[in-house]
């Protein structure tokens, strides 16, 4: 999978993620006790994650693995989503929109860290092959 489409499912992933956390806030669920809001976080983390697994190849043709989904999902709803909602003032429309943005962001910066350990071990790892001199036997 090329940088591009790394960045491309993070950002969907993030936006779902504040998509259904706004969906989340609107409803009110997580003001009904402790294990609802637990249940309704978790739901919010694995339904992004399944969901852009599910569409991402009609989208692109390229498939994303849940190795790499799962923690942007989780990454991002903790950090920056997280943080947000429960610092919102209100349930205003720019206040959802707001959630939704950061989503997006966060999900393009956590793709961002999450993947570049692996970028770079598969680009040197391919290139080390490259140097090798073929013997002429």
């Amino acid at each position: 999978m090329n940088w591009k489409n790394i960045l491309l499912s993070g950002l969907i992933t993030g936006g779902l993620i504040g998509s259904l956390m706004s969906l989340n806030l609107l409803s009110g669920v997580t003001g009904i006790g402790f294990e609802v809001a637990m249940f309704s976080f978790l739901a919010v983390i694995l339904i992004s994650a399944f969901t852009v697994k599910r569409i991402f190849p009609k989208i692109t043709g390229d498939d994303v693995s849940l190795k790499h989904l799962i923690p942007i999902s989780f990454l991002t709803f903790m950090i920056p989503v997280l943080g947000i909602s429960a610092g919102s003032p209100n349930s205003d429309l720019s206040t959802l929109a707001n959630i939704i943005f950061i989503g997006t962001i966060g999900g393009v910066f956590w793709s961002i860290l999450w993947s570049l350990p692996f970028a770079i071990w598969n680009y040197f790892r391919n290139n080390s092959d490259d140097d090798e001199i073929p013997s002429d036997d």
